[in-house]
């Protein structure tokens, strides 16, 4: 099995959820040569009959380019659910025929499914809640070595202040399998943002004082093994309604 890649959440969750612990699951599904069509209507089908928004059970689906999973498809599900809504959720009776549906009209498209970790939002290491929505989205995703000091934490903690400089948002998850940090960029304005001089660097020094931005940034590299980009597109055709 490939590498987990995990990547941030199109949140669909209320602003009362900020100081709560907000989790997602995820799926990747990677869709046969020359299935994409099928696998489109079949999922769009599903998505609309089994898993209406508000539900226990609504997806929201993304298209991926780049990392571990380029051009494969992501459901994300429990999507902004806290640990006690998880308990609740567990409860429920299992939805029978929505996994039939699933695998009889479904999956005969699908070459392979990657998944089964959950990511969690960080509060103190992001300027971004989870419910300012974003169809477009860049995750940076940092394996890290071993347990990082307290010097690499505090450079992630100042990290808020120089985005908000620097006018970018970003939400960072942890995940529930291998120690890894999400810094996922959210784009209002779409992939043009890209085009844009990077500022982080000069916003970071006007922060924290010239040099900072290298300085801590060479912490940091101390503690990553990788660091893995991936871009992801919302779907909402494919998505709850």
């Amino acid at each position: 099995m490939k590498k987990l890649l995990i990547i941030t959440t199109f949140c669909l969750g209320s602003i009362g959820l900020w100081a709560q612990a907000n989790t997602s699951n995820f799926q990747y599904y990677k869709v046969k040569i020359g299935h994409r069509g099928a696998f489109n209507e079949a999922l769009k089908n599903h998505v609309a009959k089994f898993r209406k928004a508000g539900s226990p059970y609504a997806w929201a689906v993304f298209n991926l380019v780049g990392g571990s999973h380029h051009n494969e498809v992501m459901a994300l599900s429990n999507i902004e659910k806290s640990w006690a809504q998880r308990d609740e959720i567990s409860a429920l009776p299992s939805n029978q025929d929505a996994a039939d549906d699933f695998y009889l009209k479904v999956s005969p498209h699908i070459e392979a499914v990657t998944g089964g970790e959950i990511i969690s939002f960080q509060a103190d290491y992001s300027n971004s809640n989870p419910s300012e929505r974003s169809a477009k989205i860049r995750s940076n995703i940092l394996t890290l070595r071993y347990a990082p000091s307290q010097e690499f934490w505090d450079i992630i903690k100042r990290l808020p202040k120089a985005w908000d400089k620097a006018g970018i948002k970003v939400a960072t998850y942890t995940t529930s399998g291998l120690n890894r940090l999400i810094f996922s960029r959210r784009f209002p304005n779409g992939w043009k943002e890209l085009d844009e001089p990077a500022k982080l660097k000069t916003a970071y020094d006007e922060v924290y004082g010239k040099g900072a931005y290298e300085k801590d940034m060479a912490v940091m590299r101390n503690f990553v093994v990788e660091n893995e980009t991936t871009y992801m597109t919302f779907q909402p055709d494919l998505s709850s309604k």
